[in-house]
């Protein structure tokens, strides 16, 4: 080791003088470090070091200080957490990036690849003097809360881990959409076509699931993730359909499901009722929202022309078991991409006929837009209900009956 080299960075702590050999030396802290290899340079160098090479922790060149400002990090950690109900965390930080320079060449003098980083350090220590001064667990793996602790700035961003449950939702109510829908006018800021609410429906099936919740966890925000979603007009009866309520920030963690499923159904019986909420981890969304099933549908069809059950069943059946061609309805063309889609038609059964409204239960390959199915949208969808029976036909009323989920059917089976 070259004493020259090394005095041109002096004065430095002790700590960044250990962190040189960080990796070697079990059972010894940095500043512990720093002592032996002081005492090995004095023993090489038969001369006193200390005076010339070492300063207090607020004074060194290496860390500017760092070091000494660990007690002060630790508070900050422990006041930006004490609002959250949590038992776990993990520590990181941000160093500026030259002084992250410098201690990379000052630590090449002691050789490669031994030498700890003071990101490490900081981490390993802040993290110590928060589990001792509260008890939580650092966790490195999915843990509760991260505290990020920018040093130059002595600020800390704090994320808390996002609440997760999962359920199923039935919907009767047929003015409310699956999420909540930003007015078109103020786009979400609140104006008086949308009575300031800044929503273009009062509620929605989010909306009404969610509000236990933000109240019981205090959450900052609240994400609703479905298995695909109905018309807002649509029923959605059946088993339900599953979704994943996901809140943001919650001070609260530890939750009554059975007691806010209760509350959820009692205050909004007739409009939605959950069912089976659960706590699941952050994967199962991309998992949920990556499913795709077949479904069974129920629909009032107005028929405008003369006809009989027994002709209408006959069109039905020329339509089971064939792939139509669908192209983007004009309904949602502003917003979809103008494709043909290949859609297979399980099943149709026309299971009354009155007057000039049928009752068809329908099961499809998932992405079939059933309105078009039956009306035939001016010829984009092909073959259609309507051509088959040479009649006008328009959905009236529409209910989903059942989501056919491939691990329940074989667990029915």
């Amino acid at each position: 080791m070259n004493l020259n080299e090394i005095k041109s960075f002096a004065p430095f702590c002790l700590s960044c003088l250990g962190r040189t050999c960080g990796k070697v030396g079990f059972g010894l802290d940095n500043r512990e470090r720093g002592i032996e290899i002081l005492n090995q340079l004095e023993l090489q160098n038969n001369i006193d070091l200390y005076g010339q090479l070492i300063s207090e922790d607020s004074n060194c060149k290496i860390c500017d200080g760092l070091i000494g400002e660990i007690p002060n990090f630790i508070n900050l950690v422990i006041d930006s957490m004490s609002e959250y109900s949590i038992s776990s965390f993990k520590i990181g930080t941000v160093v500026d990036k030259d002084l992250l320079s410098t201690e990379a060449v000052f630590q090449s003098i002691f050789g490669e690849e031994i030498g700890e980083p003071i990101k490490s350090q900081l981490n390993r220590e802040i993290g110590i003097g928060v589990w001792k001064a509260t008890e939580l667990e650092a966790k490195m793996d999915n843990p509760h809360a991260v505290a990020i602790i920018d040093t130059s700035y002595d600020t800390i961003n704090l994320e808390i881990k996002s609440l997760f449950i999962e359920g199923n939702y039935n919907k009767y109510d047929r003015t409310v959409p699956q999420t909540r829908w930003p007015c078109n006018s103020c786009k979400g800021y609140g104006c008086k076509k949308c009575n300031g609410t800044g929503q273009l429906y009062p509620d929605s099936v989010q909306s009404l699931v969610a509000e236990p919740f933000i109240e019981a966890t205090s959450c900052k925000e609240d994400l609703f993730h479905g298995m695909g979603r109905e018309d807002i007009d649509a029923a959605m009866l059946g088993s339900g359909r599953p979704f994943v309520i996901e809140l943001r920030m919650p001070k609260f963690r530890n939750l009554d499901l059975n007691m806010i499923e209760n509350q959820i159904n009692k205050k909004n019986e007739s409009r939605i009722k959950v069912t089976n909420l659960k706590f699941v981890e952050r994967s199962r969304v991309p998992e949920l929202k990556n499913t795709v099933c077949d479904k069974t549908y129920r629909v009032d069809v107005s028929v405008f022309r003369e006809d009989s059950i027994e002709s209408l069943k006959k069109g039905a059946q020329r339509l089971t078991g064939t792939v139509i061609e669908q192209r983007t309805p004009m309904r949602v063309s502003h917003r979809r991409a103008d494709l043909v889609r290949p859609r297979l038609i399980n099943s149709i059964d026309v299971t009354s006929f009155e007057g000039n409204m049928a009752e068809m239960v329908i099961r499809a390959q998932h992405g079939t837009y059933i309105r078009e199915l039956v009306s035939g949208d001016e010829g984009r969808t092909n073959p259609s209900f309507s051509s088959l029976v040479d009649a006008t036909c328009k959905v009236e009323v529409l209910d989903v009956l059942n989501l056919h989920l491939k691990a329940k059917e074989e667990k029915n089976d």
